[in-house]
């Protein structure tokens, strides 16, 4: 549907290493990088245009949190998700993302329901257009956008912190078509239960788009985890070499 994302613009401002983290962690969430893939340190310091450190140091954080795993002394790689692990992740989003939608409708405003309105009709345009990129990113700042609205912090971080364990499976959904009419999206719902501050009704839309897409990605759990577990071969051999 779209080529490889587009190169991030090098980070040339303070607080390096902060930046450095906060960009991988971001495209993680956007399903930048795939299951499998390994993600090697002199090329994200070239891409970046940091030197080595802060990204070595960025990577280690993001080993620790269980979102990467170390590959060898030089690199890492995204994880491989199994069924069992897919699935309890997916029941948690649910949970979690359910219960932030509900105190999100609760506190919105107008312009919080327009906002998302607005997103959402970027992630259609982006769907439609076969930019499955961009339709990604909008998808993920939509449901970052209700947790902010949600005003909890603490709760906010635990859902990021799926959002970097599932964010390279998502990648799955650039060549599935629309489940959905677009006008009968679940994000629809999400809205409408912010404009009527109805806690009850933005849980369960938040918790339908939820499930109707992990189960796409389910059956598809397969095919992902063969060609990332095949590049892994291929990645040893090349070592071995």
């Amino acid at each position: 549907m779209s080529g490889p994302a587009a190169a991030s613009p090098p980070i040339t401002t303070e607080s390096v290493g902060a930046k450095v983290y906060q960009r991988l962690r971001l495209d993680l969430m956007r399903s930048r990088f795939r299951p499998g893939e390994k993600l090697k340190l002199r090329d994200l310091a070239q891409e970046l245009g940091v030197s080595s450190t802060p990204v070595r140091d960025a990577l280690a954080r993001l080993v620790s949190e269980g979102a990467l795993e170390q590959f060898d002394h030089r690199s890492v790689r995204v994880p491989v998700l199994s069924d069992e692990r897919f699935r309890e992740i997916v029941e948690l989003r649910a949970e979690l993302e359910g219960k932030a939608a509900a105190r999100a409708a609760e506190r919105a405003r107008p312009a919080d329901a327009d906002r998302l309105a607005e997103i959402h009709a970027r992630m259609t345009a982006a769907r439609l257009a076969g930019d499955g990129i961009p339709m990604l990113e909008e998808n993920e700042r939509f449901h970052m956008e209700i947790c902010a609205l949600s005003g909890m912090p603490v709760l906010t971080r635990i859902i990021e912190g799926l959002w970097l364990q599932c964010g390279p499976l998502h990648a799955g959904l650039r060549q599935v078509r629309f489940l959905h009419h677009p006008d009968a999206h679940p994000h629809h719902e999400v809205i409408r239960a912010l404009r009527e501050q109805d806690g009850a009704l933005a849980r369960l839309a938040v918790q339908r788009d939820i499930s109707v897409y992990a189960e796409v990605l389910l059956r598809r759990l397969p095919e992902i985890n063969i060609g990332a577990l095949t590049g892994r071969r291929r990645l040893m051999v090349d070592a071995a070499e």
